[in-house]
This record gives structure tokens, C-alpha cells and sequence, in this order.
């Protein structure tokens, strides 16, 4: 009898046979729904609420939960119903894929549902923990009907072109509300504390926003396509006209969104990706070792910004030479000074999952306002972030993600080069890119939701893996 194709079900075969194939295991109906879904949860923290662009002009770029809409807590809570349906028509294959999860993902989602315990506002603490778990079943929801390796690529790389290439057309069309008129808040501040800088005029640009919030976070989904899409051109996965199309739309969109962070972590991503799809041979077996003691200096380097590391300035000269920040990064050291400040009052727990950045005037965030005389609404470290809501023990439980995502990469590697290799890369943008941008565990950030699926789809890649070996192993009937 000619073997079954190696699917999911085979999992439960019993020990030395196959069991029949229930009717789900071939059913791909719902791969559309799921894309729907992960294209809305993105979508959702892409786009103003209800594209109200003309607030962004008031609040410069910036959003609030007093400015969520009802629309928003009804997209969300579809969201919800939605994923449990597709969770419920596959409820054992899910249940396989989140015992292949990321421990340290599930742990920290744990440890922030836990934090409203301690939150300093537990009325901020409990939506946002929702939000994260939304996140979760849709992702891992996403991951159930029509299975194949390359489709987390597929579904984020062509929402990111489209996005891009709308992002462009709306500037060009809509200038007023496509193009930001950015304030350099850097030289404001400077400004304020020097006296001998009253005379400065702030620094204003015209910088692209397009169809997001504003030119950082153009910035990352820019830098993200340029990844995507130069990935898709390795691995020949697009159309060459479409690549050129959307390819060169996230390089003209990272450049004019004038975000330096984003474009370091473009340039060093690329390179990065050939690397790993190069790899000698000879130097395969030495890949992990490599690529840890790579994540350490990038660590080791994180600490040196945040000034924990005294006396080791000097290091950063080579970050603010490409750069072109000083050794502030744009100021961003006085706000990680009151930061360090906050995390010393509550170093172990923190002071609840996305407490800190209330807008209520007994936030202890006002600290910011009364010292640096504006409210950046986030620590600008990614790191930092973590640390301020959960403590050092979510401070460790990122380090163990970051640390199990490479590790469950690298795996992917030895079967699977060409998708590694994305996943690795993408590591990498982001263990950099949140050094001066709060991205991890942000339930807000468009980036972290990228990354948080491709964890979901990690663990089903090789989850997949498995149940294939299994059924190569099985003898035929």
C-alpha cells in the first residue's frame, strides 16, 4: 500500500501504523479567514483609528486609549470570536502548536496577565494583556489551515507591499496628511537645558508618515519590507516586477522617512541574510557558537548605551559615526536616566505590564513631563520598556525568548536554509533596532506583532518537521 503523504494527523497514529486521515487534515478551507485576520491584527496598529488622519496633525503622530474608538474594541473582540472558531475546528493540531511554542513568549504573556496584581493602574494593565492574547490565538489560529513553510513570508511580505506602495501614493496625492511636518524634540530639549542654546531654532522637516502613525514607525515597516522583500528576490518566491515594484517602494519610504535607526538595521539586515544563505561549509558546524557570541555583543553593546556599563563610552563611536547621532542618540539618554530612575523603585516586578505611559495626571510618567518638559510615550529601548513594566525577571524571561527564537531558528537552518535565514535576520533587525525603539512585548508595536507571528509559525515549522520524520519512520501498511 503506497504511504500517506506525512500530515498532521499522523502525529496520533498509533506506535507502527497509520491511523486514517480525519477529514480536517486535507481540508485548507479557512486559509483566507486566517489571512484576513492576521492582516486585520496588523492593520489595526498600522492605521489611525477610524484613518482619522486629520487628528494626527494635533496630536503629532501620537495616539492614546482615549483615543481607541469603539470601532477598534469591536475589531478587536472579532478578532477574538474569530480566532476561537478556527482554534475550535482544530483544536488538537492547535493544541500541538503551542507545546511547540516559544516557552519564554508564553511566559511572558503569563507574566503580564499576573502583573495586574502589582500595576500601578490595573485599568490600563488588563485591555492591553487582552490585546496580547488576542494576538496569541490569532496567530497560532493562522497557523492550522493550509500549511506550508513559506507562508508567514507570504502573507506578511505582501501586506508590507501593499502598505508601502499605498504609503507613497497617499503622500504623493495627500501630502497634507501623507508627509509630516516632524519637530525635532532633541533639539527642543537641548534648547531647554543649555542656555546657551535659546537662540536654536528646533529642527524642522518634512518626513514621510504616510499611511501610519508617523515617521519612526514608517521607518520600521520600511525597513521590514526592504528584509522581506530582498528575501523574496533570494529565493526567487515573487515575480521580478513585483519585487522591483514593492523593493524599491520600501527603500524610498525608508529613506524618506528619515528614521536612522531603521536604516542601520536595513543595511546591516541585508548583509546579514546573504551571510547566513552563504555560509561555507566549513563553518556550518561552528554557526551557533557564532551567532550566540554575535547576540551577546549586540546585548553587551545594549548595556553600554544605557550607561550600565561605565566607562566604556568609547565603544559607541562606531554606532554614531553611521548614524549620525551623538552619543545622546538624540537625546534619548536623558529619558532612559528617568527611566532608570522609576526601575529602581520597583526592580524586580516592575510596575505592571503597560502601566507606566498612563495618560492620568498620578501617572508616575509625569516625571518625564516635569524633567525633560514633554512626554515621549515610551522609553525609546525596548529593553528598558520590559524591564520598567515587568522587572528583571521580565527582563530575563526576554532574554530567554530572544535566546529560544535563536536557538529554534538555527534548527530551522538544518532542513530549511532559505527559511532560517529570514527568521535569523530578523532576530537580528530587531534585537538592534530596539536599542533606541520600544518593540519588544509592545502590544501596540506593528513591529513585535511581526515577530510574534513568525514565533507562531516557527514553532509550526517544526512541528511540521517532526510529524514528517515521524512518518518517514512509521513503516508502511
Amino acid at each position: 500500500m503506497r504511504r500517506p503523504s506525512p500530515i498532521a494527523a499522523q502525529a496520533y497514529a498509533p506506535r507502527g501504523a497509520f491511523a486514517p486521515a480525519p477529514t480536517w487534515a486535507y481540508d485548507t478551507r479557512g486559509t483566507a479567514a486566517a489571512t484576513v485576520l492576521v492582516w486585520t491584527q496588523l492593520l489595526l496598529l498600522i492605521l489611525p483609528p477610524n484613518l482619522n488622519y486629520g487628528a494626527l496633525l494635533i496630536t503629532q503622530g501620537t495616539t492614546s486609549d482615549q483615543q481607541q474608538t469603539i470601532t477598534s474594541k469591536v475589531i478587536v473582540i472579532g478578532l477574538f470570536v474569530c480566532s476561537c472558531i478556527l482554534i475550535a475546528r482544530r483544536s488538537k493540531l492547535w493544541a500541538a502548536v503551542v507545546r511547540s511554542l516559544n516557552p519564554f513568549y508564553t511566559l511572558l504573556i503569563a507574566l503580564a496577565a499576573v502583573s495586574v496584581v502589582w500595576s500601578t493602574d490595573p485599568s490600563l494593565t488588563m485591555p492591553h494583556v487582552f490585546r496580547l492574547m488576542v494576538a496569541l490565538l490569532c496567530f497560532t489560529a493562522f497557523t492550522l489551515t493550509g500549511w506550508r513553510n513559506d507562508r508567514f513570508q507570504t502573507v506578511v511580505r505582501s501586506l508590507l507591499g501593499v502598505f508601502l506602495v499605498g504609503s507613497l501614493i497617499f503622500a504623493v496625492l495627500f501630502p497634507h496628511y501623507g508627509v509630516q511636518q516632524f519637530l525635532d524634540y532633541a533639539a527642543v530639549l537641548h534648547s531647554s537645558i543649555v542656555p546657551k542654546s535659546y537662540s536654536l531654532s528646533p529642527d524642522v522637516r518634512a518626513v514621510l508618515r504616510g499611511l501610519t502613525f508617523g515617521k519612526n514607525q514608517m521607518g520600521q515597516l520600511a525597513s521590514l519590507g526592504v528584509v522581506f522583500w530582498f528575501h523574496a528576490w533570494l529565493g526567487k518566491e515573487s515575480k521580478t516586477l513585483m519585487v522591483a515594484i514593492c523593493g524599491a517602494a520600501a527603500l524610498i519610504c525608508l529613506y524618506w522617512s528619515h528614521s536612522s535607526t531603521s536604516l542601520i538595521a536595513a543595511v546591516f539586515a541585508v548583509p546579514f541574510m546573504l551571510m547566513l544563505r552563504h555560509w561555507p561549509r566549513w563553518l556550518r558546524r561552528y554557526m551557533p557558537y557564532i551567532l550566540t557570541a554575535f547576540t551577546l555583543l549586540i546585548l553587551g553593546y545594549s548595556l553600554v548605551v544605557l550607561k550600565l556599563i561605565p566607562q566604556l563610552d568609547f565603544l559607541l563611536t562606531p554606532i554614531t559615526a553611521i548614524t549620525g547621532k551623538d552619543l545622546t542618540f538624540s537625546s534619548r539618554t536623558l529619558i532612559w536616566q528617568v527611566i532608570n530612575a522609576h526601575i529602581a523603585q520597583h526592580p524586580i516586578l516592575g510596575t505592571g505590564y503597560s502601566a507606566y505611559w498612563s495618560d492620568k495626571l498620578d501617572s508616575p510618567s509625569q516625571e518625564m513631563q516635569r524633567i525633560l518638559f514633554f512626554n515621549p510615550g515610551e522609553a525609546h529601548n525596548g529593553y528598558l520598556d520590559v524591564i520598567n513594566d515587568l522587572g528583571l525577571i521580565g527582563g530575563l524571561c526576554l532574554l530567554g525568548y530572544l535566546f529560544s527564537f535563536l536557538r529554534q531558528s538555527l534548527k530551522i537552518m538544518t532542513f530549511d536554509r532559505h527559511q532560517g535565514s529570514l527568521y535569523l535576520t530578523l532576530l537580528f533587525h530587531q534585537i538592534f533596532s530596539s536599542l533606541s525603539e520600544s518593540h519588544w512585548f509592545g502590544f501596540a508595536s506593528a513591529p513585535f506583532m511581526i515577530m510574534s507571528l513568525a514565533t507562531c509559525t516557527t514553532a509550526r515549522t517544526l512541528l511540521q518537521h517532526r510529524f514528517e520524520l515521524k512518518a518517514a519512520r512509521s513503516p508502511a501498511i
